[in-house]
């Protein structure tokens, strides 16, 4: 009984941990630096793609690399201490994506999870990440959409799930992750079916409100 109320606690802790760590609103605080509120610029988005929109490469480069690592720190919280293997690594990353999508600290507002769900990848499954990055640059440079590479690179990681490497709880963590993905991506898929959406390396003029 002791042992199990331990491994409860110990599991509590490391989801907590996790969903704080992935709270941390990395593009929101580099945004401050510069005087600016990203969640009112642009997508009102926190990720690394509105960031670099509106003050340029050189913060959305550490923005974008922080928020992969909080995603690949949890899941390392999860292997260490979890003692369950991947599934340990993808409990507390999914912790640590949630967190980042509704954080705590922005009155649950953030990020759409892409960036944050590739350092748990780099994790748990670095093969299926090194193929949807490679996706992911090519369908970009392809049609300057950010958003429509992150879709395609998200599915083909869950179709490339279904080789005989992955057992059926990957196949569904993947694809829930990629679901999240999808859902948090909603008004970018309205805006490519409408051809509104932006391309990248368009700029926000910082203190404009816009919609998307």
């Amino acid at each position: 009984m002791n042992l199990a109320l331990d491994a409860v606690g110990v599991t509590a802790a490391v989801c907590l941990a996790s969903y704080l760590m992935g709270a941390i609103p990395f593009g929101f605080l580099a945004a401050r630096v510069k005087g600016i509120d990203i969640t009112k610029q642009g997508s009102g988005n926190t990720g690394a793609t509105n960031v670099f929109r509106t003050l340029g490469a050189a913060y959305a480069i550490p923005v974008l690399l922080l928020d992969a690592g909080k995603g690949a720190f949890a899941a390392y919280l999860g292997l260490r201490f979890l003692g369950m293997g991947s599934p340990g690594a993808l409990l507390a990353g999914a912790c640590a994506i949630a967190g980042h999508n509704w954080s705590v600290f922005l009155r649950f507002r953030g990020g759409k999870g892409v960036a944050t769900s590739a350092g748990v990848g780099f994790v748990v499954f670095p093969y299926l990440l090194l193929a949807a990055l490679a996706v992911f640059v090519v369908v970009v440079a392809a049609s300057r959409y950010v958003s429509l590479g992150s879709l395609v690179a998200a599915w083909t990681a869950f179709l490339l799930s279904f080789t005989p490497s992955y057992t059926t709880m990957h196949r569904l963590t993947v694809f829930l992750l990629v679901l999240a993905i999808t859902v948090q991506h909603r008004s970018n898929i309205a805006r490519l079916l409408s051809g509104t959406e932006r391309r990248f390396g368009e700029k926000v003029f910082a203190g404009k409100d816009e919609s998307r």
